[in-house]
C-alpha cells in the first residue's frame, strides 16, 4: 500500500468526481470498519483474560462491585477496598452510572470489559475520519489502523477495566473538534471529562488555554476557570466528604509527601529523572515518530504528563499494562494529523521528507509494539482449558451465590457479580466472612504476598477448614 504523502494528496480529491465519492465513502466507513474489528479484538482479549482468571480485584473487581451497587440503586460501596468504602471517596467517576442499564441486562464483570472495548473502538472513528479527511484515503487509513493498535490503547485493554476508558473517546472527539476549529463543540466534549475523573479538570483547563490562544478568549477563559473550579470543589470538598479519612487520598502520590511549593521548586531536577520518565516521554511522542510535537494540540496532553512526571511513584511512569497512557493516544494522533500537512508544506526539503515518512513509520511502530501487550499465559491457554483455569472453575463453582467470601487478588473478579467479596486477608470482625478462597500459585501484589502467606497459615486456627484443593486453588469454609 502506497502511503507516501504529497501536497496533492493533502489537497483532497477533485470535487464531485469519482475519486471524491470514493474518498467520502472511505472517510465515513473505513474508520467504522476498523473500529468494529478492533472492538472484537479488544473484547476477545479482555474476556479471555477474565475467562482464564488472570484479571484482578484491583481494578476489575472493584469496579464490578461499584456498578453492581449502582444497579441496585445503592451508593458504590466496595468491600474489596475496605468495609463500607464508598468508591466516590477514592476517585470521582459518576460517569460509571451510564453502564447500569447494560448491567441490568448482563450483570457480570464481562460487561465492563465489553464496555471498555466498545469505548476504545468508538474513539477510532473520529480520529480515523479526521485522518482520511486531512491526509487522504491511504495515509488516513494507515493512521486509523496505527491508532487502533497504539501501545497506550493496548496497555489499557490488557489492564482489566478502568474508568479512564470513558475519557479516551471523549478526548478523541475533543481533540478532533479542536483540529477542525469547532471551538464550542470541543469545549462541550471536554466538559464530559469532569464526570470521568477529578484530575481531568486540568485537561479541561488545557483545552480552555488552547481555545484562548486560538483567539476565542472569552470561551477559553470560561473553560479554563471552569475546569479548575470544578476540580477544586471535587478534590477539596466532595471526595473528602466521602472518604473515611476525610481527605483527598492522592496528594501524596503526586508530591511524594512534600509540600506543593517544594514540588514546584524541585520540578526541573525531578521532571526527567530517573530515566524511566524519559522513556515514557519518548514512547508518547515516538508513537507518531515525533510528529505530534509539531502541533499545538499537544498542549492538552501536558497536564496528564506533568502530574505523572512530578510523582515519585514509578507506576505513574509505566509504559506497560496500565491505564495511565490511554488518554494520551487520541491527543498525540490528532496532533500527528494536524502536523503532517504543515510538515509537507515546509520550505525545507528535509522537513518535507520527514513529513512524508511519519505516517508509515507510525504504522510500523504500532504493528511492532502491539504484540508486546499480549500475555504469554493467555496465548498458551486461551483456546484450551489449562489445569489452573479448570481448577478455578471447579473450586469457585462450590461457592454459593450470595456468599460472604474473602478471595485473593486473581480470584476476586470471578465472584464479585454474585457474592459479597472481600480481598484476602482483609476481612475483619466488622465485615466477617464464611468462605475463603486463595490461589497459592498466583498471589498477586495486593496485598504483598508475604502477608497473604502468613494469613493463609492462620486460617485453620481461625476456624476455617479446607473443603476443596485443586492445582493450588484452595477453598475454606468456616465451621
Amino acid at each position: 500500500m502506497e502511503l507516501a504523502l504529497t501536497q496533492d494528496t493533502l489537497s483532497g480529491p477533485a470535487i464531485n468526481g469519482p475519486r471524491h465519492l470514493e474518498w467520502r465513502a472511505a472517510r465515513q466507513w473505513f474508520p467504522v470498519a476498523v473500529a468494529g474489528v478492533m472492538f472484537l479484538a479488544y473484547a476477545w482479549y479482555s474476556m479471555m483474560r477474565q475467562r482464564t482468571a488472570i484479571t484482578t480485584a484491583y481494578d476489575l473487581g472493584i469496579f464490578d462491585q461499584a456498578i453492581h451497587a449502582y444497579a441496585h440503586f445503592q451508593a458504590p460501596i466496595v468491600p474489596l477496598k475496605q468495609p463500607g468504602f464508598n468508591l466516590l471517596g477514592d476517585h470521582f467517576h459518576p460517569i460509571l452510572i451510564s453502564l447500569v442499564p447494560f448491567y441490568w441486562v448482563w450483570p457480570s464483570a464481562y460487561l465492563l470489559l465489553a464496555a471498555q472495548a466498545g469505548l476504545m473502538a468508538v474513539s477510532i472513528i473520529p480520529v480515523g475520519r479526521l485522518a482520511i479527511g486531512r491526509l487522504g484515503t491511504r495515509p488516513g487509513a494507515a493512521v486509523t489502523v496505527a491508532y487502533g493498535l497504539a501501545w497506550g490503547i493496548m496497555g489499557l485493554v490488557s489492564f482489566d477495566f478502568h474508568e479512564i476508558a470513558f475519557a479516551v473517546p471523549i478526548a478523541a472527539f475533543t481533540a478532533c473538534a479542536l483540529a477542525e476549529e469547532r471551538w464550542r463543540r470541543a469545549v462541550a466534549w471536554s466538559l464530559l471529562l469532569l464526570l470521568v475523573k477529578e484530575d481531568l479538570g486540568v485537561t479541561v483547563a488545557a483545552v480552555g488555554l488552547y481555545v484562548f490562544l486560538k483567539g476565542q478568549r472569552r470561551l477559553g477563559v470560561m473553560t479554563a476557570v471552569g475546569g479548575f473550579a470544578v476540580m477544586a470543589v471535587i478534590v477539596g470538598l466532595v471526595i473528602p466528604a466521602l472518604n473515611p479519612l476525610g481527605r483527598y487520598p492522592y496528594w501524596g502520590n503526586v508530591t511524594g509527601g512534600s509540600s506543593f511549593l517544594h514540588t514546584i521548586i524541585t520540578l526541573p531536577a525531578t521532571l526527567l529523572t530517573p530515566m524511566a520518565k524519559v522513556q515514557l516521554l519518548l514512547c508518547v511522542v515516538g508513537v507518531t515518530a515525533g510528529a505530534a510535537l509539531f502541533s499545538p494540540i499537544m498542549i492538552i496532553a501536558i497536564p496528564t504528563l506533568l502530574w505523572r512526571l512530578t510523582s515519585p511513584y514509578e507506576q505513574y511512569w509505566s509504559i506497560g499494562r496500565t491505564h495511565y497512557n490511554a488518554i494520551l493516544m487520541p491527543i498525540v494522533f490528532v496532533a500527528l494529523i494536524d502536523a503532517v500537512p504543515r510538515l509537507i508544506a515546509n520550505r525545507h526539503r528535509w522537513i518535507r521528507g520527514y513529513g512524508r515518512m511519519v505516517v508509515p513509520l507510525s504504522l510500523v511502530l504500532a504493528l511492532v509494539a502491539a504484540p508486546v501487550y499480549f500475555d504469554n499465559y493467555l496465548v498458551t491457554t486461551g483456546f484450551l482449558d489449562s489445569n489452573r483455569t479448570s481448577a478455578v472453575r471447579h473450586v469457585l463453582g462450590m461457592v454459593p451465590n450470595g456468599a460472604r467470601i474473602a478471595a485473593s487478588n486473581y480470584l476476586a473478579p470471578q465472584l464479585t457479580d454474585r457474592a459479597h467479596v472481600i480481598l484476602f486477608p482483609r476481612f475483619t470482625p466488622q465485615d466477617p466472612v464464611d468462605w475463603v478462597v486463595v490461589d497459592t500459585h498466583l498471589w498477586g501484589k495486593v496485598p504483598p504476598a508475604p502477608d497473604q502467606w502468613a494469613a493463609y497459615h492462620k486460617l485453620k486456627s481461625m476456624g476455617f477448614n479446607a473443603v476443596a484443593r485443586r492445582y493450588g486453588i484452595v477453598l475454606f469454609h468456616k465451621g
